[in-house]
């Protein structure tokens, strides 16, 4: 395979590897598993006191030249830009809320009946992306049209159970949507509208 032979020849054990040519610049983000930084001496101690890649514990010149043999094995340039060469960090760990939307009862103690408040979430506060794949930005914006939908729903309707259902329908919908699925996710977006029937292939409305 592909990450197998990248490995035999630079010594290079990724788990994925995406990359991004610009108008002036190369961009390559890779995954090395722990034990390839280990091995290439990428980090100083494989258990560190603070975070694992922490700038402290990065060997930079040697991020710098595993960063090159892999670029090199790809055929792409090995020179860094002047401001910018190499970084580490830990993007592993993304996390998701459950829920879309969630209803917030009134506590005002009296006697007064008062509708529920709808508390909608879009974006990272929704769903943390992985971000290499792109994803963040079009999900951002489908989270967001989903919010307005459904509180435009909740409004005309104040059918608290309905909203809910209709919300976590489409989050259902948003969650499958990745940049190699992305044609038998989503419509074509000149069809968009805050109806995420209109945006999402297969949706239906509870």
């Amino acid at each position: 395979t592909l990450f197998a032979e990248l490995k035999k020849r630079v010594g290079a054990d990724l788990e994925s590897i995406v990359y991004y040519r610009g108008d002036e610049n190369h961009y390559l983000i890779m995954t090395p598993t722990k034990q390839c930084l280990v091995d290439t001496g990428c980090l100083k101690s494989s258990d560190p006191a603070g975070p694992l890649l922490d700038g402290s514990n990065i060997e930079i010149a040697e991020l710098q030249k595993l960063s090159r043999d892999v670029a090199n094995y790809f055929g792409l340039p090995t020179t860094f830009t002047p401001t910018q060469s190499v970084m580490a960090f830990d993007f592993s760990d993304t996390r998701r809320h459950e829920q879309a939307m969630i209803f917030m009862d009134s506590d005002r103690g009296d006697a007064i009946p008062a509708h529920p408040l709808p508390v909608f979430l879009a974006g990272d506060a929704l769903l943390e992306p992985f971000w290499p794949t792109g994803l963040g930005c079009i999900r951002g914006f489908l989270g967001a049209m989903d919010c307005l939908s459904n509180l435009q729903r909740w409004t005309t309707t104040k059918d608290r159970d309905l909203v809910a259902r209709r919300a976590d329908a489409a989050y259902q919908h948003l969650k499958s949507v990745d940049a190699q699925t992305k044609e038998m996710t989503l419509k074509p977006d000149c069809e968009w509208r805050l109806d995420p029937g209109t945006r999402y292939r297969g949706f239906r409305e509870p």
